[in-house]
This record gives C-alpha cells, sequence and structure tokens, in this order.
C-alpha cells in the first residue's frame, strides 16, 4: 500500500468519525515520517522492518548472497525498505564477486583479496548499522545492475 493509499483511507475514516482529529494527526505525522513513505500496515512478520533488514545484511556473513536473496524475493513486495536493501545487497555482492574474478584472473588476488575480504566485513557492519537507523545505504564500489 503506498503512502497516498494509507492517507487517504486515513482521511476516510476521519471523515467518517471512526477517528478523532489527534488520531487522524498523529497517524498522518507517522505516515510521512516514514523513511521511505512505507507504513508498516502490511507488515505483519512480528518483527519490525529495519531488524529485518539488519538480518538481511547480517545474512550475508552465513551465506554471501543465498539468505538476502531469499529474504529479498519473499519480501521485497510487504517494503520498500527491503527491496531496496535487497537490490544493494545484490549489487553489492555480485559487484564484488566480478571484482574478486578479475583479481584472480591477473594473478594480483594474493595481494589484494585479504584487503577487499576486510573491506567487504566493514561494509557488512555498516549497512548493518545504517540498517537500525533506518537508513538506506549503498554498499562503495557498487555496480547497480538492479535500480
Amino acid at each position: 500500500m503506498s503512502i497516498y493509499d494509507e492517507l487517504e483511507k486515513l482521511k476516510r475514516l476521519l471523515d467518517e468519525g471512526a477517528i478523532s482529529q489527534d488520531e487522524y494527526e498523529r497517524e498522518k505525522a507517522r505516515i510521512l515520517a516514514s523513511p521511505y513513505g512505507v507504513s508498516s500496515a502490511g507488515w505483519d512478520l512480528g518483527i519490525d522492518e529495519k531488524a529485518f533488514v539488519t538480518l538481511m545484511h547480517a545474512s550475508q556473513f552465513l551465506s554471501s548472497f543465498i539468505a538476502p536473496l531469499i529474504m529479498w524475493l519473499l519480501f521485497r513486495e510487504k517494503s520498500r525498505l527491503v527491496d531496496e536493501a535487497g537490490k544493494n545487497i545484490l549489487n553489492f555482492e555480485l559487484s564484488y564477486l566480478i571484482y574478486c574474478l578479475a583479481m584472480c584472473i591477473t594473478c594480483i588476488a594474493m595481494v589484494l583479496l585479504p584487503a577487499v575480504a576486510i573491506m567487504m566485513i566493514v561494509f557488512i557492519v555498516i549497512a548493518m548499522i545504517k540498517a537500525i537507523n533506518g537508513e538506506n545505504w549503498i554498499y562503495p564500489f557498487s555496480i547497480r545492475f538492479l535500480k
């Protein structure tokens, strides 16, 4: 449900007298303050969207792109925050896979691969921190395959 649908539904409830003016103003402020204009009305997982996105980033430590891909495919329709994070994660994983393959082909992997591995760990931790704060963070040096 888009932000406009949410606001329209809220206005209708006010006009019908189902909610008070104070309730209307409070809910309107909550909807407009949402980082991506997404309300949690369709989010029914029992976990906050920010926490879910943080888990998506953290799952890269266990399974590279497999777990984030599955999480993204299952829940991208429910939350724009999840959709954006999933695309960023997949762009990051694909980009760095290409970079690592290029390093192996050019025989510079022995020198640069440890530095790239440390960078990847640091970038994932930064993305987790940003996700906890409700921010969408694009990984550095990522090629935008999915937009």
